[in-house]
């Protein structure tokens, strides 16, 4: 089967310093608003962050995840306990009021948004369970594209249960998104589904099974375009009450009970993790070639942290950057976003910008 190409284009001249990575914070919804933190794309240790994005002009409440937009410069964030997609200048400082606020009712409280430039989408889950299309340019009460069905009825066959993060596959036009089952077993999986399936429809392919590795439950899912390749956090609870994580990689076109291409995990990787820790989320740099983890901590503050892994690496490898300490501020952690040099790329990583 012959792919299209999905590849970056550079431009001549000198590349910028100006790359980032964000992230935000889940909070508890009953405390302090939380913030947008940018950190130096070379950060490593304990670090302060170079901005920090929050103030009551920003609305934000949890900036829980979210997704660059290269055209418009923009960061579009998920606010879980804020009920909002909002959309930012993607190197906004302080407190800065959004662009626009996405936040129909149908949305609820959203962990994740992938967006779509070529077909003006931007896409989420709507009140937790189900996967939901808007016009990328959509704020207020916008009406929605289409949205797939939650699969616990009797009658369901979409399987979508309460997704945690989701990407979107330019090259085959689809959405690939981590999930669980329903009842006792919550057997983990990842569900894609052509982007514009609406209703009742099944998904065209289940990576599920003893052999993915997927373990108890899964978190963050990005997709690495150049290489056709969907990188997934999972982590497995052992005994003790540790966690063991890891990041497995995947064909994009895998399907069934599939063992994975590539599987970072293990001591050095910083991966084995304490009572209350587990891996949540994942941003790829397509630029360098690398996977950014962010590791929550429920019990410790301090064991909040990132962690930047070439995108190849496989075993247990140590990670290139460790962000974490007191400095950084992160109290609490949401998934990772990268954002590139400003002029490097446009919309799909096709043409410069």
């Amino acid at each position: 089967m012959i792919r299209p190409l999905a590849f970056a284009l550079f431009v001549t001249a000198t590349l910028p310093a100006r790359a980032d990575i964000l992230v935000g914070s889940y909070g508890d919804g009953s405390g302090a608003p939380q913030a947008l933190r940018a950190f130096a794309d070379d950060a490593h240790g304990d670090v302060a962050p170079l901005r920090t994005l929050a103030g009551p002009q920003s609305t934000i409440v949890s900036a829980t995840g979210g997704s660059y937009q290269a055209s418009e410069g923009s960061v579009y964030v998920a606010d879980f306990w804020g009920q909002a997609i909002r959309v930012f200048p993607a190197y906004a400082d302080g407190d800065v009021a959004p662009l626009r606020v996405l936040d129909p009712p149908i949305l609820g409280q959203p962990r994740t948004v992938a967006l779509d430039p070529p077909h003006g989408e931007l896409l989420t889950t709507a009140s937790g369970c189900c996967l939901i299309g808007f016009a990328l340019e959509a704020s207020g009460e916008a009406p929605w594209l289409h949205l797939l069905d939650w699969g616990g009825s009797s009658t369901s066959v979409t399987q979508l249960n309460y997704p945690a993060s989701l990407t979107y596959l330019e090259a085959s036009d689809e959405v690939a998104l981590t999930d669980s089952d329903f009842g006792p077993s919550f057997a983990p999986k990842v569900l894609v589904f052509n982007r514009a399936d609406a209703g009742n429809t099944a998904p065209k392919r289940v990576i599920k099974g003893d052999l993915t590795g997927l373990g108890g439950w899964v978190g963050g899912i990005a997709w690495d375009a150049q290489a056709h390749v969907l990188h997934v956090a999972a982590n497995t609870r052992q005994p003790d009450g540790s966690v063991s994580a890891r990041i497995i990689a995947f064909d994009d076109h895998a399907d069934g009970n599939v063992a994975p291409l590539r599987t970072i995990a293990g001591a050095a990787t910083g991966l084995e993790l304490p009572s209350g820790s587990y891996l949540l989320g994942l941003a790829i740099d397509p630029l360098r070639r690398r996977l950014i983890a962010s590791v929550s901590a429920d019990v410790q503050a301090g064991d909040n942290k990132l962690l930047v892994f070439a995108l190849d690496d496989d075993g247990n490898v140590a990670p290139s950057q460790v962000i974490t300490g007191p400095q950084t501020g992160l109290d609490t952690i949401g998934a990772p976003i990268w954002v590139p040099p400003d002029v490097v790329f446009d919309d799909g990583f096709d043409e410069p910008a």
